[in-house]
């Protein structure tokens, strides 16, 4: 539900009010003119709603070349029911009813497009080895002066190609005949993004001209846009699930809490507790250039004849770099104090001491994209006679994300540290979370009790290069039969060949080692110390009410002296160093999956108008059939081995064999749809709608290929790799839709609706997770593998507690006895331990030199398996409230909607975690208010935008616990002010994002935050000159 803030709860009174003053003009009579401006946007907006047979919403430009918004998804969340998503504070993808953008089908000029997305760069340290495999299209990849208008068809037509339960959305370019002789715009804009370091240029051109008789047209459009951006966040990758029993000392060790612990607010024995394994406090710098060209000829050789020809490109190039600063928790935590949730309790003060040191971490990431469309076609319109129309269309497009980074890859990632933290501490009760790091480097580092760059070592080096291409070809013919003045008959036959291809290749290799094993080892001139706390605008106050031990430094705040260095130049300078060739790093996974979709359908429908009562209606009824053979194909490197080479680090190892997978899957569907709507008076529509819609299962859902992953602890202390199947036999989601509405129409731009719809949705995708054993890979970190349990034993033999260092070392001594001393595991850890000066000194001696193989006598690893299915059905409802209205010739204004969108299953935060559960995704309210005044060429907007909080994934693809994330709510106001000069020339001012406000991801409490981002406003300064 719309929780209120105090900025909200004033604007909704500010509503109620205007929506009350709407009668002013009702009944007037106002002479029919022809308007640009805000106002003739939505005035054309306005009829397109009301001519409509269905529910359909659209937004018009408000002149040519100026659409109303400077991002085309910025404009779509305008309308009810639609909201959207941010990437880098920018509208992204769209989510409409509760469906977000796999679910939701784009269209340009009436074709569907193909999209490909690596979504490396979004601000989320996180998404660093995102993979493409999405449906869903990226609205930032379009420049809005480009365009003509927005449709957004909610209730399913016959006619209109499937794809989208939540909505199909169709993006219309200008045609040149449709506006007779010479039209041009100009424009010119200055970014200044206040996250980003400069100033940055934007420049577009829209040009159409016809001959005099209007028998041939063209357009051209160009724009050309940089933009500078960057954030501040914090993210955690994973918390993980246990169940608290204070009886038992174990339950506390799988916890990473050491016996005799300090424990504030302590969890009810059988409560869910977050266990982190983490923080990283980071900022990164983003630049972004976007290209975008538009071409389309029309030839009109008579009144009943016109061939169009269209050709489309877009290019977003992207570049980032990120500084992390972060710590792992070792398992040897000493202070802890939880948040008192009753239902999953989650740490807000986690401490703990670590003897001797241990690495905390700098991770530079240099990452760069590049992200192209193109798509060609070719329609004929021919009117046969006055009742019969045929048309003919081909289209062929493609759309391309991959790497343009270092050496073609999307991430290049070198991580440096210090190997002396003795003691660290965290707090996650802040806005932004903080921690605290004591430094010891007497042992490894200079000693003179400074963290400076003599303390700091490289760890490892990583790279991922993905990429995605998707290609559609498609057909289409169509025809209109008009028997008489009130009845028309649609027809048509459609052919598509959909491909999707993913690639991803990755690598990660070790330098210096995770323990820092040669601090100094990075050449001068390469590493630079800056700030990555001073970055922030939040100001934290440190780890308040926990203390460090006795003889630890006095602690610095982790963030406050960092290290940053190009990954690339500090490769090349010291790989060799480590054995390996820089331009040739080696691999250890890799990707390789195909999904073709052929679809063949059929369609007719009937439309027909009269009058009952004496009131005008509308019907149109039609059916469409579709027949989908799919395949998939996957290229499987099949993994040899999983090697434990440290106390929390793990890699597989690749095989030589390649496994290619295929599975082939045909599904159909008959799709009926019903509008009908009665004018009960000349102002009054009312309105009723059902169809049948469908989605087509995400791409990496059918992938036949099974990825693997590593834990983030071992399992003994109780986790488990991971890995993910697809399932080329899914069935497409199915939507009986059912729409009910009125609608109000008063003056030229003024109206007030409300509606109410119900989708009954089947096929869902759910992610069922199970333990399954895979390639015959053996566990070396189980409680009963041959090294490890042994190892257990002579840890107690000791009096040692059990940590993931003292475990791994002593596992690691065991399999390679003839290195050390002793007749026994124990006394050759003590032994060991004797010869250096601390034991922490003496566990990263050994992590530097040893990793801990599987052998033939282990057993199998017991993988938590995620794999999707066809396992639920669900109902999804809600209702809609829009109105807009202009007060008289003052200039004022306003456009207003709220939706509800509810849901019969939702997420059970305090399940029980080994269980799978199904919920709706996606699923908010969202109110939009937008202030208006535009007279006397003064234009103005104030739009006020509300997203309530919302389930955003069921279960996260990371680590093998069963983790929702969350988006919390978020309210956004822009402003646009613009004057328009007698010469043709306007000028603009945009401020987008005022309040700055930023992201936050969360788990089954909000204390565990994933992910949280702060953002910043941006400006925008632009003239434009028509003629």
């Amino acid at each position: 539900m719309f929780r209120k803030s105090k900025l909200s709860a004033a604007i909704l009174a500010a509503a109620g009010t205007l929506v009350a003053g709407q009668s002013i003009a009702a009944g007037s009579s106002i002479d029919e003119v022809v308007v640009t401006g805000i106002r003739g946007s939505l005035e054309r907006a306005m009829d397109t709603k009301r001519d409509a047979s269905g529910v359909v919403d659209a937004i018009s430009a408000e002149d040519m070349g100026k659409f109303p918004d400077t991002n085309l998804a910025e404009s779509l969340q305008r309308i009810s029911g639609v909201s959207i998503n941010r990437v880098n504070g920018e509208g992204s993808e769209v989510t409409v009813r509760g469906f977000g953008g796999g679910f939701n089908l784009v269209t340009l000029n009436g074709r569907q497009m193909p999209s490909a997305n690596v979504g490396t760069i979004t601000g989320n340290p996180l998404d660093q080895g995102a993979s493409g495999s999405s449906r869903s299209f990226d609205f930032s990849n379009l420049a809005s002066e480009g365009v003509s208008g927005l449709q957004v068809y909610k209730t399913g037509r016959s006619s209109v190609s499937t794809g989208g339960v939540g909505a199909t959305i169709n993006v219309q370019t200008i045609r040149p005949l449709e506006s007779a002789g010479t039209q041009a715009s100009i424009g010119v804009k200055v970014v200044n993004d206040t996250s980003g370091d400069d100033m940055t240029p934007e420049v577009s051109g829209l040009y159409s001209w016809t001959n005099d008789d209007s028998t041939l047209g063209v357009s051209v459009f160009g724009s050309f846009q940089e933009r500078d951006s960057g954030s501040r966040h914090s993210s955690v990758e994973e918390f993980g699930l246990r169940t608290w029993d204070s009886s038992d000392p174990s339950n506390l060790a799988n916890l990473g809490i050491v016996p005799g612990a300090t424990i504030v607010n302590a969890p009810n024995d059988g409560q869910l507790v977050y266990r982190p394994t983490n923080l990283g406090l980071g900022f990164n710098k983003d630049s972004r250039e976007r290209t975008n060209g538009l071409l389309t000829v029309q030839f009109a050789p008579n009144d009943d004849m016109t061939f169009t020809a269209d050709a489309a490109y877009a290019e977003n190039v992207q570049s980032s770099t990120s500084l992390i600063d972060g710590l792992w928790f070792n398992g040897t935590v000493d202070y802890v104090e939880y948040d008192g949730n009753p239902v999953v309790a989650a740490p807000v003060i986690f401490a703990e001491d670590v003897s001797g040191g241990k690495d905390f971490f700098f991770q530079n990431l240099a990452m760069g994209t590049k992200d192209t469309l193109d798509s060609l076609g070719l329609n004929l319109d021919w009117n046969v006679s006055d009742k019969l129309n045929l048309r003919f269309d081909a289209a062929f497009s493609e759309a391309e994300s991959g790497g343009n980074g270092p050496q073609g890859n999307n991430v290049l990632r070198m991580n440096v540290a210090g190997g002396n933290a003795g003691w660290q501490a965290v707090d996650f009760g802040q806005e932004i979370p903080q921690g605290i790091v004591s430094v010891d480097d007497s042992t490894k580092g200079n000693d003179n009790g400074i963290f400076d760059l003599p303390d700091v070592g490289s760890q490892v080096t990583q790279f991922t290069r993905s990429a995605q291409v998707a290609k559609i070809d498609q057909f289409a013919f169509d025809g209109t039969f008009a028997p008489s003045d009130n009845v028309e008959v649609d027809f048509g036959v459609g052919f598509m060949s959909a491909e999707m291809r993913q690639t991803r290749v990755g690598g990660s290799n070790s330098l210096g080692g995770w323990g820092v094993d040669f601090p100094g080892d990075i050449p001068e001139g390469l590493v630079e110390q800056v700030s990555t706390l001073g970055e922030f605008d939040y100001s934290g106050s440190g780890v308040a009410g926990v203390s460090q031990p006795a003889g630890e430094t006095a602690p610095i705040a982790l963030g406050s002296v960092s290290w940053q260095t190009n990954p690339l130049a500090l490769l090349n300078a010291i790989a060799g160093d480590y054995g390996y060739d820089p331009a040739n790093m080696p691999i250890n996974s890799t990707a390789d999956n195909m999904v073709e979709e052929d679809t063949f359908s059929i369609y007719g429908q009937v439309k027909m108008d009269g009058e009952v009562g004496g009131m005008p209606f509308d019907v149109v009824a039609g059916a469409r059939w579709e027949q989908t053979d799919v395949t998939s194909t996957s290229q499987q490197s099949v993994p040899s081995a999983f090697v434990w080479e440290s106390n929390n680090d793990f890699s597989f190892t690749l095989g030589s064999g390649v496994d290619s997978l295929a599975e082939d899957y045909t599904y159909n569907v008959l799709l009926p749809s019903l509008d009908m709507s009665v004018d009960i008076t000349d102002n009054l529509k009312a309105r009723a709608s059902f169809s049948k819609t469908l989605a087509r299962p995400g791409y990496s859902d059918m992938y036949t290929a099974t990825s693997v992953e590593g834990p983030s602890r071992i399992t003994h202390l109780g986790d488990n790799p991971s890995a993910s199947q697809g399932n080329a036999s899914l069935d497409p989601l199915e939507s009986n839709n059912f729409d009910l509405s009125v609608e109000y129409y008063y003056g030229d731009a003024n109206y007030f609706s409300v509606g109410y719809f119900q989708k009954n949705v089947s096929n869902f995708v759910g992610i069922q997770q199970s333990s399954q054993s895979l390639f015959g890979l053996k566990d070396a970190t189980a409680s009963n593998s041959t090294f490890l349990s042994e190892a257990i034993t002579q840890l107690a033999d000791l009096g040692l507690a059990e940590s993931e260092d003292r475990l791994f070392t002593m596992t690691a001594i065991l399999q390679n006895m003839d290195d050390f001393t002793g007749a026994t595991g124990a006394e050759a850890y003590t032994n060991a331990m004797a010869a250096v000066a601390t034991e922490q000194a003496g566990h990263e001696a050994i992590f530097s030199a040893y990793d801990v193989t599987p052998v033939a006598t282990d057993p199998d690893i017991q993988f938590a398996v995620k794999s999707p299915t066809n396992s639920q059905d669900a109902e999804i409802y809600g209702f809609e409230i829009a109105s807009q209205h202009f007060f008289g010739e003052t200039g004022f204004g306003y456009q207003f909607n709220y939706t509800m969108v509810e849901g019969d299953i939702g997420y059970n935060d305090g399940s029980n975690p080994d269980e799978d559960q199904f919920a709706l995704p996606g699923l908010s309210d969202t109110l939009n208010l937008v202030g208006i005044y535009e007279k006397d060429g003064l234009s103005a907007r104030l739009a006020y935008n509300w997203r309530d909080n919302f389930l955003n994934q069921v279960n996260r693809s990371v680590g093998s616990t069963r983790n929702p994330e969350y988006i919390a709510s978020v309210e956004q106001l822009d402003l646009n002010v613009s004057y328009e000069l007698e010469s043709g020339v306007t000028l603009s001012l945009d401020a987008i994002n005022l309040t700055g406000e930023g992201q936050r991801k969360y788990g089954r409490t909000e204390t565990a935050a994933f992910f949280v981002q702060e953002l910043d406003p941006r400006y925008v300064l632009s003239a434009r000159y028509t003629f």
